[in-house]
């Protein structure tokens, strides 16, 4: 149907994982192609008609994992497309700049076309940029003075400069990035305001919430800040379509208890490299920023983090534990969240929830999310499913089953029902073979191999010889046969 949305995983491996594919995304709805993440590797996986199909590219923020492809799309479709048309990135003003900052070095110079000449090439030669998300009303502006020394000031988008009384500019000598400082309205409270404020906020942001539109999909895609907190500027994106909605969450520390304590703690601001005097007077001041903020989050941030996530779809990042920057699981296991999926895991993970892996596509259709198996859509019914490095499992409930699931600090995994641990659950375990169920083989000489007709074969080796016999793909029956034991 036109209102479906299709998403394709390119790769969704955690940032340091061995498996090295990253974080990349193809969504299509109707005949609209966008990539979500360009970390993975997307020449491969779409070729160069696939690339050049693209709409443009949602970027949720500029950590290596999410953008390592971005300059090389960039610089194809300005050097080698036959097609005349620039690269199109959708994102917050503020993570616009990142991209920016960090692709100047490979997009902004080259060779003049006989070679003899080292040439500047303008960015905006190679990049549209598209502002997704409204735009700050007060800005860090890097000018010029008389006698021709650079300075910082804030100013809001009239050109007025903001005074030390409203505003501050600071500069850890460790970082040497200026970050902002404000004067909240109507706390009197200095916080940083793009930590503080949502994107809802009329205090800080403008009323043009910048939403995309694409009208022949029939699709439009928010920027969403209020949930997502990860260090560096970063958003999540919500694609609606008439039908469906799909909540990407994007790099994200989900943790509720920590989102209200951010919210309604209050700390005491430090002068001890600065005196109380030259801080009022000082419109620029070296020194860690964090000595200064009396509030992390607004309330109004708070609700519509807590809200951010309902009625629909929603595409998650995990990972184990003690993560800082990424929703560890134990946090997110259980949330009451109907359709979860997870993605952006590490290379082992058990879940009570879909694990994403690269080459699997969902479908987003009349509100519930399935999976495409070569023409079959089929409900993600499984009890457990489990990301492993030797492969991919699920496993159904079963009073005889021979496996179990166990918990270790919140973590889960699977045993055989004669190992350690105590059960939370009796499973049969099926691999996942493209989507396709089949039961585990535990005999050393055997394993499940795809064939170019796209059967797949389990595989029995004898001494000096193979043979295989063509097995049958469960899924769809699984949930049937557990239906039928538990009535």
């Amino acid at each position: 149907m036109k209102s479906d949305i299709v998403f394709h995983i390119i790769g969704n491996t955690g940032p340091f994982s061995l498996m090295g594919e990253s974080s990349g995304y193809l969504i299509i709805v109707h005949e609209s192609h966008y990539l979500l993440e360009c970390g993975a590797p997307v020449f491969p996986a779409l070729g160069i008609q696939g690339i050049e199909k693209l709409k443009g590219i949602f970027a949720s923020h500029s950590h290596e994992d999410h953008r390592r492809w971005f300059t090389d799309l960039a610089l194809f479709m300005y050097y080698d497309s036959p097609l005349d048309k620039k690269i199109r990135l959708i994102s917050s003003e503020q993570i616009l700049e990142e991209y920016h900052k960090n692709s100047k070095g490979a997009l902004e110079r080259s060779l003049s076309l006989d070679s003899k000449r080292i040439i500047d090439i303008p960015y905006s030669h190679m990049v549209d940029q598209v502002i997704i998300g409204p735009r700050s009303k007060y800005y860090i502006s890097l000018e010029t003075e008389d006698n021709g020394r650079f300075c910082y000031k804030v100013r809001d988008r009239q050109g007025n400069i903001l005074g030390p009384e409203r505003a501050k500019i600071f500069i850890n000598p460790n970082a040497n990035r200026p970050r902002l400082l404000y004067k909240d309205d109507e706390t009197g409270l200095w916080i940083e305001p793009e930590s503080y404020y949502p994107f809802s906020s009329t205090i800080f942001y403008e009323e043009n919430k910048n939403t995309f539109l694409d009208e022949e999909a029939e699709l439009t895609v928010e920027a969403v800040k209020s949930p997502v907190w990860h260090g560096v500027p970063t958003i999540a994106f919500r694609f609606r379509t008439p039908r469906n909605t799909l909540f990407f969450s994007a790099d994200t520390v989900y943790k509720p208890s920590l989102w209200k304590e951010l919210a309604e703690t209050k700390r005491p601001q430090r002068f001890e490299t600065i005196s109380r005097e030259e801080f009022e007077q000082k419109s620029v001041i070296y020194g860690d920023i964090n000595d200064f903020i009396e509030k992390t989050w607004s309330p109004e941030r708070y609700e519509a983090a807590m809200s951010a996530y309902k009625d629909a779809v929603v595409i998650h990042d995990v990972a184990r534990k003690n993560s800082v920057v990424h929703t560890d699981y134990v946090d997110i296991a259980d949330v009451d969240i109907k359709d979860l999926i997870f993605t952006h895991s590490p290379d082992n993970l058990t879940a009570w929830r879909p694990i994403l892996r690269s080459g699997k596509r969902l479908i987003l259709t009349q509100g519930k999310v399935y999976e495409w198996v070569n023409g079959q859509l089929y409900p993600f019914d499984a009890d457990i499913y489990i990301k492993h490095f030797s492969g991919h499992y699920v496993g159904y409930e079963s009073l005889e089953g021979a496996f179990k699931v166990i918990e270790n600090e919140g973590l889960l995994g699977v045993a055989q029902l004669d190992g350690p641990g105590k059960s939370l659950m009796r499973i049969d375990l099926y691999e996942d073979i493209d989507g396709e169920y089949f039961p585990i083989l535990l005999e050393a000489n055997k394993c499940y191999r795809k064939r170019p007709d796209g059967l797949v074969e389990e595989v029995t080796f004898e001494k000096g010889s193979s043979k295989g016999r063509v097995v049958k793909n469960l899924r769809g029956k699984l949930s049937y046969v557990k239906a039928a034991a538990s009535s």
